[in-house]
């Protein structure tokens, strides 16, 4: 998508008519056309030449341009004396600290002069442009938003350009462009020619390197896939200036293409088709003369003909507004260096009132999803996002990277030893490496812990108790979006533990109203733990008022305590062998008798719970009758939320109370 990068080229425009510097004309002319490399290539020989300092800004400014920013302000010092002959000097050089992500520097920079310095206005305006950039990045990068952004990685990204990624139905894999070395030939702006990839995720969220698309790889074009439709049956994607749409054909490749209907003798780079395909969001410069796109609109007829497409009014600005994009709950998310943007493309988003038939005033995503520089392409899909952008650190000049639309989580477990003994009240804390942040909380009397942990990114984690570290290890909390939510890990204290930094997954299904601080689970079993005798006294058997005296368990079997869900009375399948095991002892002990005693937590009034420990025990009473022990073997009462063994002011307090116990009771 040649017309991708903009930084600059208004000023250079500009500057070209204004400086008389004969020798630097097709530098300039380079320049304006966005040809970095090409400019970079013209302009090498000057640099050789005594009194080069214009030639080595404006090197300087193509280096910026190209996102090698150490490079770009090297030559910018190099260059101080041209400051002297032209004050605007400094503006592209602030422009470049800021598009590197030293704000405050670039503020520096910029007061080295002020718009008075300019006769022109429109470099006045570039003054107050840039200066108004600072400012946005200077509100939103110290106050960032809760979510998390990751690199996809080397099997993706490269040295050279990966951008313009789009998602399969399934979430499990992706179509992007990329510009790269081994990739066709070189375009005239120096770099290489547009290729389409794709590539998949395996179980654990890992891609796959990269492949090309068969039928999009002729080496000479520009090309942007945009938009999977129709369960990945239909491909929008950009072709040298105009978007087309292909669908899938017997041989497993895309073709037939068609242009879509709004295609001018302009430059259209990016649309969105709604699922109903009645209508497109777009974005073209053909409604203007300064090469500028703006977003457009296009119905489709009960005609069957496609209107005349409209301006977007609201979301235009003097600067490019592009790649748009609607996620499934309706928001509308684009890309523009207009608005309160931070310099380059920032992220915006914004919703359609019905009511008025107009978007909402856009809305800045924030840090950091976006940064001074170039963040574009953004598309969301619940609680997950890509985008692409070229900001520091990464592989390349551009590079596609995946958005966690949250940065933590819910966590719940058990801390047991090798022999299944739970750590009761010890200190857990969850240590972020890089910021130091802690989260803490202390296990209960089974060793269950509930916490909210930091997600996609390196903590320690710490058991502590009376002073002595019981467990401590470096660990990442990995998201998975899969069917289900299991948001609970074990830790093993001993020498069954790993010594090995280990990555702990939390599965969730994803959907735009998650909250993962709040995923409602059951708790964590305590079925089969080792207690210490204080524990088990405390959640023995139920005192009763019957004649039948309860008597300590059989040290050869210890019968299980069986936990409901809340208002529920059906046996869960996890406590069937445990229950069978007791079966096989009553039908082989025909002298042996079992109280089978039904418990609630403390909602609803006393009458009803009473009834539903009623229905618990009766539903464990038939199971053993069922599998033939004899009913004159089992005993049953319900004693309603009386007895509870946890607190019921706590929601897994609660989970412990929904209960049915055994116990054995004396046959005389």
């Amino acid at each position: 998508m040649k017309r991708y990068k903009l930084l600059f080229i208004g000023l250079l425009l500009s500057i070209c008519s204004l400086i008389n510097a004969q020798n630097l004309n097709d530098v300039y002319a380079a320049m304006g056309e966005e040809d970095w490399e090409v400019a970079l290539e013209l302009v090498q020989p000057l640099l050789k030449k005594k009194r080069n300092h214009e030639a080595k800004w404006l090197a300087a400014i193509c280096h910026a341009n190209r996102y090698r920013f150490e490079t770009s302000y090297q030559l910018f010092e190099e260059a101080l004396p041209y400051a002297e002959f032209d004050p605007f000097f400094w503006v592209p050089y602030a422009q470049a600290y800021l598009y590197g992500g030293r704000v405050d520097e670039a503020e520096r920079l910029l007061r080295r002069t002020s718009p008075s310095d300019f006769e022109d206005e429109y470099f006045q305006e570039v003054y107050v442009k840039v200066l108004n950039n600072i400012r946005a990045a200077q509100k939103y990068m110290p106050n960032p938003e809760r979510v998390v952004v990751q690199n996809l990685g080397a099997k993706i990204n490269t040295e050279g350009n990966e951008y313009s990624q789009v998602v399969r139905a399934d979430q499990r894999g992706i179509y992007f462009t990329a510009r790269r070395e081994g990739l066709g030939e070189m375009a005239a702006d120096g770099e290489y020619y547009e290729h389409l990839l794709r590539s998949s995720m395996n179980k654990f969220d890992k891609w796959a390197k990269d492949e090309e698309v068969e039928g999009y790889d002729s080496g000479s074009d520009f090309l942007a896939p945009l938009q999977l439709l129709d369960n990945d049956s239909t491909i929008i994607y950009y072709k040298n200036e105009d978007i087309y749409m292909a669908r899938l054909q017997a041989n497993g490749q895309y073709g037939n293409d068609k242009p879509l209907p709004f295609n001018t003798p302009k430059w259209e780079s990016h649309a969105f088709v709604y699922n109903n395909h009645k209508s497109i969001i777009f974005a073209s410069d053909f409604g203007n003369n300064d090469e500028n796109a703006d977003l457009y609109i296009t119905h489709l007829g009960e005609d069957g003909q496609w209107t005349k497409p409209y301006l977007i009014q609201e979301l235009s600005t003097d600067e490019n507004e592009d790649a748009p994009f609607v996620a499934g709950d309706g928001t509308l998310y684009f890309s523009s260096r207009g608005h309160d943007s931070m310099g380059g493309y920032d992220i915006f988003k914004t919703r359609l009132d019905s009511a008025t038939g107009k978007f909402s005033a856009p809305e800045n995503l924030g840090a950091p999803i976006n940064l001074p520089g170039d963040d574009t392409f953004f598309t969301l899909y619940g609680k997950y996002a890509y985008l692409s952008s070229n900001r520091e650190a990464g592989y390349g000049e551009n590079d596609i990277y995946k958005v966690f639309m949250f940065n933590a989580s819910k966590l719940q477990g058990k801390f047991i030893d090798c022999d299944n003994r739970p750590f009761a009240n010890a200190r857990l804390t969850v240590t972020e490496f890089e910021r130091g942040e802690v989260t803490e909380t202390t296990t209960d009397e089974y060793g269950v812990y509930e916490l909210v942990v930091p997600i996609e990114q390196k903590v320690v984690v710490k058991l502590e108790k009376n002073g002595e570290v019981l467990y401590e290890k470096d660990h990442f909390f990995r998201v998975l979006f899969r069917d289900q939510f299991d948001i609970e890990h074990d830790f093993l204290v001993g020498d069954c533990a790993s010594d090995v930094m280990e990555d702990i997954y939390l599965t969730m299904i994803n959907s735009y109203d998650l909250d993962p601080l709040n995923i409602q689970v059951d708790p964590p079993s305590i079925e089969g733990l080792l207690l210490e005798e204080e524990i088990v006294a405390a959640i023995g058997p139920a005192a009763d008022d019957t004649e039948a005296a309860v008597v300590a368990a059989l040290p050869s079997l210890k019968l299980p305590i069986i936990f409901f869900d809340f208002d529920k009375s059906a046996i869960k399948a996890e406590y069937f062998d445990r229950l069978n095991e007791a079966v096989a002892l009553l039908k082989e002990r025909t002298d042996l008798k079992i109280l089978i005693a039904g418990h609630t937590d403390s909602y609803g009034t006393n009458l009803y719970n009473t009834g539903l420990g009623k229905k618990r025990y009766e539903a464990v009473y038939k199971y053993f009758v069922d599998k033939g022990v004899d009913p004159e073997q089992l005993e049953v009462k319900s004693f309603s939320e009386n007895v509870p063994i946890a607190s019921n002011n706590t929601r897994q307090g609660r989970a412990y109370n929904r209960r049915v116990e055994l116990s054995f009771v004396n046959n005389h």
